[in-house]
């Protein structure tokens, strides 16, 4: 099975976030092993406290074991320090990809 990591960089492409790559993980459906998915940008806001892809962000971290991050320097700049959804890592692009080594593929959309 390949190991892949996800870059997503905006925010409107919930659709596919959603209904594409979070709800079939969610179900053990996905096909291969997310290892990371990394939001930047516009994408951050998947990550706000409410918003529709939320409610699968612990079932994919506890059942899946992937780790959800989300860019620091994004989060600042569009005021989100207090309103992501807990579990998520506040971080760097570098500190992604340092933990994603093993990965066979990384997906930017």
């Amino acid at each position: 099975m390949k190991t892949i990591a996800y870059i997503i960089t905006k925010e409107s492409t919930s659709e596919l976030i959603e209904d594409s790559l979070f709800a079939p993980m969610a179900r053990g459906e996905y096909g291969g092993k997310v290892r990371g998915i990394f939001f930047v940008g516009d994408g951050v806001y998947h990550l706000v406290k409410g918003s529709r892809t939320t409610k699968n962000i612990k079932m994919i971290t506890e059942k899946e074991g992937t780790e959800i991050y989300a860019c620091k320097i994004s989060v600042k700049n569009r005021k989100l320090q207090n309103i992501i959804v807990n579990g998520v890592i506040v971080s760097s692009l570098k500190d992604f990809y340092e933990a994603m080594p093993d990965v066979d593929h990384i997906i930017s959309f």
